[in-house]
């Protein structure tokens, strides 16, 4: 079979009114361009992006990360996957970063990514997006159920994506929609998808759609490539409306198509009469009655088939033995052999179907496999790192295709640990073992992790999603759960004295000192208070902040000679508090920390022996402060073997004290964790694979805390509580 050709229309509505746009914000249609990298000069992009707020004030936004996504996928070479991978992680950074600097309203958007090569459909999906496929045996809805965790694209530097690989038929079509129209159920759109045109399923859509509000994007795949020529061409009658302007970034629909080979003028094949056993008659169709796409020539078969049913029946009739004149003609006794004749075919139909669908996932599988093998030897043959990188990333992508086709298959892991081992030695990176510690019910979305300090054990976490923290009790190794369930120990609308309980930011290890008598956890809560939780005597005290009325977006903490520092970014400051007895008063003179580009900041912490400040920035600056002057930046890490730089930063933490003290960087967009002396020289860098996704596991890293010797690093990630420990 030839390549499959697509045929788009796009459809923009507002509250029942279609829009006359050229281009609908967040769609995309393209064909390959005439540079494409290698492999790519067969493939056919088509996207779906939804983003947070009104079309009309993202539409600029949307443009860029569409230009984006095409620009990154038909510029990397390799699989497939492996390019809409890259182009979704290239859009998800820009718009991280955008959010991170706050230069305007928190966005957050969906994707939906498909390429047509040949008669192959390939899918990658983030976020709440939605497609549907249709066949002549109905629609799938992609995704096909309800995913557990839909983290959208922006808010983490390590998006989930889901993959779906498919096999077309001409005929076949797929319809990417908007988030806001999941309601929609399959039966309704059926007729759109099934035995339709795009000419015709727009103004179906438009019904369908109502008086809501939408995007969609409409595909119909084909093995009728238009043609040019004026005498082939057939006259159509037309659509029940009229279609939106076809948009310049959309694959450009045929205005008419040709007759399909074979064809020629005229009406019905002229009959020759009808004898007592003849084959079926074969309609051949004229110029009027050509087809619109190869499902409704599917559908013309279907009725041959059962005129040609009907003359098996016929000729069952004259096989049978003759019966007695007088035996009464009853019905019943044609039942099984018509059921039989009809089910035949179509069991025989479904079985090759199926043998069709499997043999070809087979032989993808064992292509995959071949091509992994091909990179691992072209990596070792490399002659630079940079080509070894590429090919041993080329080799987890692929390893990601092959696992969607064949879960579990042990050569394909196999290849895809060696990949990870030999990334790990170009990168000098540490590969640690991850294990789960505790999954929490759904719905859960764990934002803050803490260590009891001392020789206790304990661990807390704070639930963003809920607004809460939780007491896992553990033995002092941490590691040894002490309780099969957490305890809640404070959530948001508790009455703590006077205080009620509002929207929990951050929290630390608040240890005893000159001024703190007892030791405990500390909370910041978004309404002016710092809440102690005291575990010797399970009570929860409240002290308020001064200035609290002056905070604008206050996002982290850090303490240093029992002060509290409140880092405020959207007031670009670190608000001070000196202590006072458990509570907290605030020196006029000295309200806050006023440091380089505290708005962009994303963490800050204060070493203990000298009072200097290390500020992570979301870009991927990391600067350390001294009595208000600078005393090294990001620049001494590169040069002292820090060769990957930091992408989307989220956490910085100091372990340990004095001269021993490190400092350890967590970079979801890298997913790593770095360790660096305080001196700003590079000591190591550390990953985790999710043993149960398979899936890097600080790339959804949510926050993390240290123990030291022997080193474990325990992970917030989603609804998870993991740790990371050395082999």
């Amino acid at each position: 079979m030839n390549d499959l050709q697509a045929v788009t229309g796009q459809l923009y509505i507002v509250e029942g009114e279609p829009q006359e746009v050229k281009a609908a914000p967040g769609l995309l249609a393209q064909s390959p361009p005439g540079k494409a990298a290698r492999g790519r000069a067969r493939d056919s992009l088509f996207v779906h992006l939804s983003l947070t707020g009104r079309p009309e004030e993202t539409e600029n936004l949307a443009q860029d990360l569409l230009d984006a996504i095409s620009k990154r996928f038909y510029e990397t070479a390799g699989s497939v996957t492996s390019a809409l991978r890259n182009a979704i992680l290239e859009a998800n950074r820009l718009l991280l970063r955008r959010n991170m600097s706050r230069t305007g309203p928190t966005r957050e958007g969906a994707v939906t990514c498909a390429v047509l090569r040949g008669e192959e459909l390939y899918v990658v999906q983030s976020g709440e997006a939605l497609a549907l496929i249709g066949r002549n045996f109905g629609v799938e809805r992609l995704p096909t159920g309800e995913p557990a965790q839909m983290t959208p694209l922006g808010r983490t530097a390590g998006p989930e994506l889901r993959y779906f690989h498919n096999w077309l038929e001409p005929g076949d079509m797929l319809l990417l929609l908007d988030p806001r129209l999941a309601h929609l159920p399959a039966e309704q759109v059926k007729p759109v998808l099934v035995d339709s045109t795009v000419e015709d399923g727009i103004p179906q859509m438009t019904a369908i759609i109502g008086e809501e509000s939408g995007r969609l994007l409409l595909i119909e795949f084909t093995d009728e490539p238009p043609v040019d020529l004026p005498e082939t061409r057939v006259s159509r009658p037309e659509p029940a409306a009229p279609p939106p302007s076809p948009s310049p970034r959309t694959l450009p629909p045929p205005t008419e198509k040709p007759l399909r080979e074979g064809a020629r003028p005229g009406g019905k094949s002229a009959g020759k009469g009808k004898p007592r056993i003849r084959m079926p008659d074969v309609e051949l169709p004229s110029p009027e009655r050509v087809e619109d796409t190869a499902r409704r020539a599917t559908s013309q078969t279907a009725r041959g088939l059962s005129r040609a049913t009907g003359w098996l029946a016929e000729l069952v009739e004259h096989l049978r033995p003759p019966r007695d004149e007088e035996e009464e003609e009853t019905p019943a006794g044609w039942a099984l052999p018509a059921l039989l004749v009809i089910l035949i075919p179509v069991l025989v139909a479904v079985v090759v179907g199926g043998v069709y669908v499997q043999r070809g996932r087979v032989t993808r599988a064992s292509e995959l496999r071949q091509e992994m093998r091909q990179l691992l030897t072209q990596a070792e043959e490399a002659s630079t790192e940079a080509e070894q990188r590429a090919a041993y990333n080329e080799v987890l992508a692929l390893a990601q295709e092959a696992e969607l086709l064949r879960p579990g298959n042990e050569e394909v892991e196999r290849l895809r640990q060696e990949a990870l081992r030999a990334m790990d030695r170009l990168e000098e990176v540490t590969r640690l073992t991850a294990q789960p510690l505790y999954r929490y019910e759904e719905g859960t979305a764990i934002r803050g992790v803490t260590l009891r300090g001392g020789l206790n054990g304990d661990i807390y976490t704070l639930d963003g999603a809920n607004n809460r923290v939780l007491l896992h009790e553990t033995e002092e190794d941490y590691v040894t759960l002490t309780a099969e369930e957490p305890q809640e120990i404070i959530f948001g609308g508790q009455a703590v004295g006077s205080h009620v309980v509002g929207a929990l930011i951050d929290m630390f290890w608040r240890p005893s000192g000159t001024q703190a008598s007892i030791d405990g956890l500390a909370v910041l809560d978004g309404r002016g208070a710092l809440l102690t939780y005291h575990p010797n005597f399970s009570n929860v005290r409240a002290a308020p902040l001064g200035l609290a009325s002056e905070w604008l977006e206050p996002v982290a903490t850090a303490q240093f000679n029992e002060r509290l520092y409140v880092l405020d970014t959207e007031a670009g400051q670190m608000w001070r508090y000196f202590p006072e007895g458990d509570g907290f008063y605030v020196d006029e003179g000295q309200r806050a920390l006023s440091l380089p580009d505290l708005d962009q900041a994303v963490d800050a912490a204060i070493y203990s022996e000298d009072g200097s400040v290390l500020v992570l920035y979301a870009d991927g600056r990391l600067r350390r402060y001294g009595q208000d002057s600078l005393l090294w930046d990001e620049g001494v890490l590169t040069r002292s073997g820090m060769e990957t730089p930091f992408v989307a930063p989220t956490h910085i933490k100091i372990v340990g004290r004095g001269l021993n003290s490190s400092v350890f960087v967590a970079d979801p967009g890298t997913g790593r964790i770095v360790q660096l002396s305080l001196g700003g020289t590079f000591l190591a860098q550390y990953k985790a694979m999710d043993e149960e996704t398979g899936e890097e596991l600080f790339t959804k890293l949510s926050d993390f805390d240290v123990a030291e010797t022997p080193l474990r690093i325990f992970v917030g990630a989603e609804d998870g509580l993991y740790v990371a420990v050395q082999e």
